[in-house]
């Protein structure tokens, strides 16, 4: 009898003890409910609760709420250095497996179009069909009918599913720092829309599945 309220006594307290170091504990600085993945129009993940707005707050320097097309610029600049490990001037095939494996991982995943309803000759679609995959053109707009955004794309401003190698202007398989400037001038004149050099949050487009304002 001795030893079976010794046995329940020691399991009350170590509870007890478990409940305080539980209170005491500090919370954990994870993401909120709300975090989602947002790439920039140079392919560098932001895993913030508003990605959007954490890599806008970086790239305008002067914190003027105004982004415009010379910050813009210097903001690929900056992320070109972190992808060209060795400092050569060009991001090789090792370093943009390095992005690929280690940066955002997330793009490699290019997304498979699966039609949506009854295919061809009545066959159905999601369920029934194999998936195909498809690489819609660069664009700030929709993509075409029956396709979804892929890769970076689904995460980003541009219909781009990968900012590094969709810089590569040559196909040669390594980009040079001509190729990356070329490519942020042009997402840049994209996202410009009325043509007045400057970038508001308010005027980017909305984000793939982001819901429309009331």
């Amino acid at each position: 009898m001795t030893r079976r309220i010794w046995l329940v006594t020691a399991s009350l307290a170590a509870g007890l003890w478990a409940g305080v170091a539980a209170a005491q504990a500090p919370a954990g600085p994870g993401p909120g409910p709300a975090a989602r993945l947002f790439i920039s129009p140079s392919g560098e993940p932001f895993r913030d609760d508003d990605g959007l707005a954490a890599w806008f707050a970086g790239a305008d320097r002067d914190g003027d709420t105004l982004l415009t097309r010379p910050e813009f610029e210097a903001d690929a600049e900056r992320f070109f250095a972190v992808l060209d490990a060795n400092g050569d001037g060009v991001i090789d095939g090792f370093e943009n497996q390095a992005y690929e494996r280690q940066i955002a991982p997330e793009i490699t995943r290019l997304g498979e179009t699966r039609p949506q309803g009854p295919g061809p000759g009545g066959r159905p679609g999601a369920d029934g069909e194999r998936p195909r995959r498809s690489l819609p053109g660069l664009g700030r707009g929709k993509p075409e009918p029956g396709v979804q955004r892929q890769g970076a794309a689904r995460y980003g401003l541009l219909n781009e599913p990968h900012p590094v190698r969709g810089a590569d202007a040559d196909l040669s398989g390594r980009i040079s720092q001509v190729e990356w400037r070329n490519a942020a001038v042009r997402r840049f004149n994209l996202l410009d829309l009325d043509g007045d050099g400057v970038l508001t949050l308010d005027t980017l487009p909305p984000l793939p599945g982001a819901r429309p304002p009331r």
